[in-house]
């Protein structure tokens, strides 16, 4: 299929309702680019062509009554709000704008149906055409989110000046890096938060206005001030899995926040993993010294942890555990690489939905927990299933996102 065959398809499956959201996606890319607005547009007059063969909408297919109404009321808008500025005595004037009405129209329509789509899963309700201004985010992108609620997309590699309602420099995206600079004029009376996301599939680097640094794991996100005041300890919010090297204040604790845990440091490195869907909550001490408290919890309570060690805070049984580690199993992460040693496949398979930003379904078992020691760098995810398939042989299949693994049929 050629690149225009497959704008075609994917138009006529947007005008019949049937696109898929990763498709809508593409089809939004393809929309906004400049290299495709000749052929869109022409896309656009067929169209028009065969909505106008309809003058009685009862009579449309059924798969074309949504794309049609919006298409109509757009036009109507259109009409009601800019052809009183034009003469209606005037059949040039009068037809060359309702040809760049039904053009316009085309692309409100394309811009509701984009919305709708992602929100509703149908056209049928953004069907009075009010203003809309929305930003369609893939699921798949990283995310910012200000202190107003507005949320900015952050594209991995790029260069980007994250500005505030008022339009001061809010922080600035230095390749895979999201940097906050402390060296301002006037300081912040009161704190101000920003929540950075990073989904399945990607990491990204945090730098805070403090200089301490942040990496962030896939599925994470980490709410934190955009500058810290002096006097107050530095508090952050994890949700997923982050490495950090903190600045040392002895005057400012540096406090990791996890729901259940607080991790209070002076300057350090050390990991913490909190994924819901874990039964732990990991911290790992790389160096320096930390010490952790429950949440809302005597702090005289608190646990010490040394370089080396991991503290484990069951989160049905609301205790904690300490034991000596290999801290490379729980760091690898960060240089790119997964580390298991004696590990059942069931929390292999989690890490691998992480890393890969796919979805698992273990049909077979009897894999669930047979126990794996391996070391993957830049392998692919077919890479490690089939290396797994060595040791145990089973049979898997790929679809999109989608792995099933089903028992090997001899």
């Amino acid at each position: 299929m050629s690149e225009q065959e497959y704008i075609d398809e994917l138009f006529k499956k947007f005008v019949d309702n049937s696109i898929s959201k990763d498709e809508l996606y593409t089809f939004l890319d393809i929309v906004k680019d400049p290299k495709y607005k000749e052929h869109i547009t022409l896309l656009m007059d067929k169209s028009w062509e065969d909505t106008t063969a309809y003058p009685d909408e009862s009579k449309l297919p059924p798969n074309k009554i949504n794309f049609v109404t919006l298409y109509r009321k757009a036009i109507k808008l259109i009409e009601q709000k800019e052809y009183k500025n034009t003469s209606q005595h005037n059949a040039f004037k009068k037809k060359t704008f309702l040809k760049s009405s039904y053009k316009i129209a085309a692309v409100i329509v394309i811009a509701l149906g984009v919305f709708s789509v992602f929100k509703y899963g149908s056209f049928e309700q953004s069907t009075n055409l009010e203003p809309v201004v929305k930003t369609v985010i893939a699921p798949d992108a990283i995310t910012l989110k200000l202190q107003n609620g507005n949320i900015e997309v952050i594209t991995e590699g790029g260069e980007k000046t994250i500005l505030d309602t008022e339009g001061n420099v809010v922080s600035a995206q230095k390749g895979n890096q999201l940097q906050y600079n402390n060296d301002k004029q006037v300081k912040l009376a009161k704190l101000v938060y920003n929540e950075l996301t990073v989904p399945y599939g990607k990491h990204f680097d945090l730098l805070l206005s403090d200089g301490t640094q942040v990496k962030l794991n896939s599925g994470s996100s980490i709410k934190y001030p955009v500058q810290f005041i002096d006097g107050k300890e530095r508090k952050v919010f994890l949700k997923g899995e982050a490495f950090f090297d903190v600045t040392k204040n002895t005057n400012n604790a540096f406090v990791v926040n996890t729901n259940d845990v607080n991790v209070v440091v002076h300057g350090t490195q050390f990991n913490v993993s909190y994924y819901p869907e874990d039964p732990t909550i990991n911290t790992v001490l790389v160096e320096g010294s930390v010490s952790l408290h429950k949440e809302g919890g005597n702090k005289d309570d608190q646990v010490l942890l040394k370089p080396g060690h991991k503290a484990a805070w069951d989160k049905t049984e609301k205790k904690m555990s300490v034991e000596k580690v290999d801290v490379e199993l729980y760091t690898a992460w960060i240089k790119g690489m997964l580390i298991f040693k004696n590990t059942p496949f069931n929390h292999i398979r989690k890490k691998l939905e992480r890393h890969f930003n796919v979805s698992i379904e273990d049909k077979y078992h009897h894999l669930e927990n047979q126990i794996y020691t391996a070391t993957f760098r830049d392998e692919s995810i077919t890479d490690i299933l089939n290396a797994f398939k060595e040791d145990t042989p089973f049979e898997y299949l790929m679809e999109g996102n989608k792995i099933t693994i089903t028992k090997l049929n001899n």
